[in-house]
């Protein structure tokens, strides 16, 4: 009986710690299953939702179109644009959108360079988001600058203009084009090297003032014809006031072309 005793005492120690090995990997591995059940879920929801690169791709797409279009209304021949877009982190948590995402703007900026902000809204039945991106733009293409000092009101030439490419950060204008900058006039002194902007020049009066100019008054459809005075400078377009060199009346009217100006009666 004592064998038996302790041949008992001996067995049950063994068998119990065999159990408890057997309850320690059931527990380990139920736990790894769990896992897994999570990684296949967390996958399957990261699968269905929006990535920065996805966004980032459509956003930089819809820029290369707007840029495009804007290059054909302003006939550039060449250009080369550069984008770095900013997302939010939280974009992780928006769901793929089934519909095209809707992107607009939000800084009414003329030209596609410098500091952007744009709008992108989903606006899908099933899952609508929107959220907020900016992007550091600039732009490489040839520009019109300047190649000698410019006074004001000098009248420009071609050996004053020379075409240059330049990569362009800022919002300010620029010509594209020799030929729209040729025969401007300056506003303000420019510097060699200076791109030249569209606001720094305007077009040269075609009536000075003193000149003896041509008055053409109309009214349904019949035109008279007078001589008057021009009291003022006066770019084509542009209203003036002129004195009717037979009534000395003065009278305002808009100037249509060379010492030639318009008024209705």
């Amino acid at each position: 009986m004592t064998y038996i005793k302790a041949r008992k005492i001996n067995f049950r120690p063994s068998e119990a710690n065999h159990r408890k090995e057997e309850v320690y990997i059931s527990s380990i591995f139920n736990k790894f299953l769990i896992l897994i059940s999570l990684l296949i879920v967390s996958g399957a929801t990261q699968a269905n939702n929006m990535t920065e690169q996805a966004l980032q791709q459509v956003i930089e797409n819809h820029l290369d179109k707007e840029l495009a279009l804007l290059a054909k209304q302003r006939e550039w021949q060449s250009f080369q644009p550069q984008w770095q877009v900013w997302i939010p982190g939280s974009v992780k948590h928006l769901k793929v959108c089934e519909t095209p995402l809707v992107i607009s703007g939000q800084d009414n900026q003329l030209l596609p360079v410098g500091n952007l902000k744009r709008s992108v809204d989903c606006y899908d039945d099933n899952s609508s988001w929107s959220i907020n991106v900016t992007i550091k733009a600039s732009l490489s293409l040839p520009v019109v600058v300047v190649s000698t000092p410019l006074s004001r009101d000098q009248k420009i030439d071609a050996s004053m203009l020379k075409m240059e490419m330049r990569t362009l950060t800022h919002q300010d204008d620029f010509f594209t084009k020799l030929s729209d900058a040729i025969g401007k006039q300056a506003t303000r002194r420019m510097r060699v090297g200076q791109i030249l902007e569209p606001t720094l020049v305007t077009a040269p009066p075609i009536v000075t003032k003193g000149n003896e100019v041509i008055i053409i008054a109309s009214k349904n459809g019949v035109n008279a014809s007078t001589q008057g005075v021009a009291l003022e400078d006066g770019g084509l377009g542009e209203q003036i006031e002129v004195q009717n060199s037979s009534s000395h009346t003065v009278i305002h009217a808009v100037v249509t072309g060379l010492n030639q100006v318009q008024t209705q009666f």
